[in-house]
């Protein structure tokens, strides 16, 4: 036959010798041939010449449809499709995600990694090749904990449209991540400060030249990152900003439109950076790409500079839930940062060891009295 070549896989196996099967190539295509019984079958791979890593992988499954069209078994047979072309599928199910963009990236880089493989011949080893690519681009292992949480969100998505029937990545064990959280000492917080006039005051980039006064107002207003940068000038009712629930965290779990907004006050020094803000259109500050990692190149720079090594720019909202605590009510403090329970509250407040033993003197004192009049 014109532009066909056999490569034979396997002669007669040996626990069953009325089974043969070949390899062919027609057209720069991928066919599998299998002969059962003097039966002969021919399945289309899918799979074009420059494919040949996924071949393996794709025959399994083959050969699976295979057996259960010669025995009779009822078998549910899977839409092939491209990794790629189901992360398209993925993307447009969530776009409602405040995370979208992120997730869009990291998808990218998982893609091309994983090139033009089919869904359904990924498995273990490409969960494990993928660990060991992330870790040579030097990300910590929270970060590489969160690609892997995407993937297996993906891949169970997948196994809901009926693409495949297992997840990789359900075996993966992520990292153990330090989970405490903290807020910037006094020291830590000047010298953050300094290093972020810095940059701004020499900008290499737009984004540079904003970051100070993007620091100055998380810590005058404790609103997270994402909530400034999507903060709009129509939000602002002289010097109190009315923020739609949908554009906040969990804007996910809302069902109406909007349902209420979270009232943000600002101080004097919040109200001058909104002033002299150059933004342009709907939006306060001139961000051109609304998401988190877009100033984390900004960040590095600001741990490089204050020499505090785990500066995140959440640590700003703890910082400035601490301070408001050690001021106001702890339920004033709950309304302020737009918690739900005051739980959550209590967790952002992380007080200095000055602070404490200011309290813990406080408490010998009474204590001190009443052992007196005993």
């Amino acid at each position: 036959m014109k532009n066909e070549c056999k490569i034979k896989l396997k002669g007669e196996i040996s626990w069953q010798p009325s089974i043969t099967m070949g390899l062919y190539i027609r057209n720069c295509r991928y066919y599998f041939k299998k002969q059962i019984k003097g039966k002969v079958y021919y399945k289309a791979l899918n799979l074009k010449k420059g494919q040949e890593k996924f071949i393996s992988a794709r025959i399994s499954q083959v050969e699976e449809e295979i057996l259960a069209e010669h025995y009779g078994i009822p078998y549910d047979k899977q839409e092939q499709i491209l990794f790629p072309d189901y992360v398209k599928k993925y993307l447009k199910s969530k776009t409602h995600k405040r995370s979208l963009d992120r997730d869009e990236q990291r998808l990218k880089k998982i893609a091309a990694l994983w090139e033009d493989l089919p869904l359904q011949a990924i498995g273990k080893p490409h969960i494990q090749r993928l660990e060991k690519h992330l870790f040579s681009g030097k990300l910590r292992p929270t970060t590489v904990n969160r690609y892997l949480e995407l993937v297996r969100h993906l891949f169970n998505l997948a196994i809901e449209d009926g693409y495949v029937y297992e997840n990789p990545a359900r075996f993966y064990q992520p990292f153990v991540e330090d989970g405490e959280r903290r807020a910037l000492s006094r020291e830590e917080l000047v010298r953050v400060l300094s290093a972020a006039k810095e940059i701004q005051e020499n900008p290499l980039s737009p984004n540079q030249g904003i970051i100070y006064d993007l620091v100055t107002f998380a810590l005058n207003t404790g609103m997270r990152l994402s909530e400034i940068f999507n903060l709009k000038k129509s939000y602002i009712r002289e010097d109190v900003v009315y923020y739609p629930i949908l554009e906040t965290k969990h804007r996910r779990r809302m069902k109406s439109k909007v349902s209420k907004v979270k009232l943000i006050c600002l101080n004097s020094f919040a109200m001058d950076i909104v002033r002299r803000s150059k933004g342009k259109g709907e939006y306060v500050f001139p961000i051109k790409w609304r998401d988190s990692g877009t100033i984390l190149h900004i960040v590095r720079k600001i741990r490089k500079l204050s020499g505090v090594e785990d500066f995140t720019f959440h640590q700003l909202r703890h910082t400035a839930s601490t301070v408001l605590s050690s001021q106001v009510s702890l339920a004033t403090a709950k309304q302020v940062l737009g918690h739900a329970d005051i739980k959550t509250t209590l967790k952002y407040t992380h007080p200095e060891i000055e602070e404490q033993k200011k309290g813990v003197a406080k408490i010998g004192e009474y204590f001190s009295d009443l052992q007196g009049k005993a």
